[in-house]
């Protein structure tokens, strides 16, 4: 559809997205409703806006569709720290893996975080005096494998529970690994602060091995957790060599840990891998093309398969990921995870303060206000873009690694992606009623 074709309608933020038959459904995301259209009327009801010429019954849509807009629908873009609700902790830049697609490889080192900056700044972020906010995120990841700090990585998660307690939050967890160390101590942690275990593992033998290694290692230590009792979700990183493969991987992840219920397929983000953009548009082609018989399979044993993509759509928001408090071992905290080491290209832009070893925080608030505008409202390829909703204007971290081109192709295929699963949507609601 071209971009400028109906551009009255969506400046009424209503949205013709094209179906088989040639007509249209139109797709209201700020109230909530989908409706089917003939080209004609659709051509009409953009022609009447147009021209301010809107009979009754134009006017009556128009008012029916203003007339379930709620102002709460959307996520709001941040614009002070107050806001963030989502603190990430890297324990540590030490890793025992080489993933091939990893992105903090260039950040490696011995360095582990202090636990005064630790305990200092969940101090900071859990405190009534700094946020409004009921619900708090805390997440565990890896700048290097949290679980290398086994002691330190239970120390963070039990101290940050108390905290909130304290201060009358409701924080969840999530601890990302790699999955190759088990900790009696760490698993009972976690089973009591209810932490949600994300284990970074490729699931077909062949491609763990090939791009993260240690699959002999893995199996027995998941297995271990998924025993105990921890809530697992497993994330497997799509490449083009297992694009291919989804299927097989939801049928495997489901033979060897029977109890895990959350499968996160996570596209791989590489400009080298993916320097060329035809062979990326093909690859992200490719995603769609078995994504959709992997998430049915997974409903069909239980397995909730997922991309972030198909998850957004059930959100509207103004900002991709609502950005983070991310703290590193430097004591530096960045907007995002993905930038966390001095060793890493474009890190400096990312970093918007820092704590000290007194548990003092700095933050530089112009520099968080201009990161945090990466949004919906900065980037006029939003503007008449119905998917804008459920992207958020993208993610910062992709901005930065890839090229204009590249950028084109994630849009083009976000496009794509959300206006099937809407289709899919209607077509199953409308079927449900005959």
């Amino acid at each position: 559809m071209n971009e400028q074709q109906f551009s009255h309608l969506k400046e009424k933020e209503l949205y013709p997205l094209p179906i088989d038959d040639g007509n249209y459904l139109i797709y209201a995301p700020l109230s909530g409703l989908m409706f089917p259209m003939p080209a004609a009327d659709t051509a009409k009801v953009d022609n009447c806006i147009a021209t301010g010429e809107i009979d009754k019954e134009i006017k009556e849509l128009l008012d029916y569709v203003n007339s379930e807009r709620k102002s709460h629908r959307t996520i709001p873009s941040k614009n002070d720290p107050s806001q963030i609700h989502k603190l990430s902790i890297l324990p540590t830049y030490r890793c025992n893996f080489k993933c091939s697609y990893c992105y903090s490889a260039e950040g490696r080192q011995s360095k582990i975080m202090s636990r005064e900056k630790a305990i200092g700044m969940i101090d900071y972020f859990i405190d009534r005096r700094r946020t409004t906010l009921h619900d708090l995120w805390l997440a565990i990841l890896g700048g290097g494998e949290p679980f290398l700090s086994p002691e330190f990585t239970g120390e963070i998660i039990t101290h940050a529970q108390k905290r909130a307690a304290e201060q009358g939050f409701n924080l969840g967890i999530g601890l990302t690994t790699n999955g190759s160390v088990y900790s009696r101590t760490l698993s009972g942690i976690m089973i009591r602060n209810k932490v949600s275990l994300g284990v970074s593992f490729e699931v077909l033998e062949d491609i763990q091995n090939s791009q993260r290694g240690h699959y002999e290692r893995v199996v027995p230590v998941v297995t271990q957790y998924m025993d105990d009792g921890v809530d697992i979700t497993v994330k497997s990183i799509i490449t083009p060599a297992n694009v291919n493969r989804l299927g097989e991987m939801v049928e495997e992840l489901h033979r060897l840990f029977p109890a895990v219920k959350k499968y996160k397929l996570q596209i791989v983000e590489d400009p080298v891998m993916l320097a060329d953009t035809a062979v990326m548009e093909q690859f992200y082609r490719d995603f769609t093309a078995h994504f959709f018989d992997a998430e049915q399979l997974g409903r069909d044993l239980g397995i909730d398969v997922y991309v972030l993509a198909s998850k957004y759509v059930d959100m509207l928001i103004e900002h991709y990921c609502g950005g983070e408090m991310c703290l590193n071992p430097e004591g530096t905290i960045t907007i995002c995870h993905r930038k966390s080491s001095p060793l890493e290209e474009g890190y400096e832009h990312f970093v918007y303060g820092s704590i000290d070893d007194t548990g003092k925080v700095t933050v530089d608030i112009p520099k968080f206000q201009a990161l945090i505008s990466h949004d919906i409202n900065s980037r006029a390829e939003c503007r008449n873009c119905f998917a804008k909703w459920h992207c958020g204007g993208g993610c910062l971290a992709q901005s930065e690694i890839y090229s204009p081109a590249h950028i084109n192709v994630i849009c083009h295929w976000t496009r794509d992606f959300t206006r099937r699963i809407l289709l899919k949507r209607f077509k199953e609601n409308a079927d449900a009623d005959i």
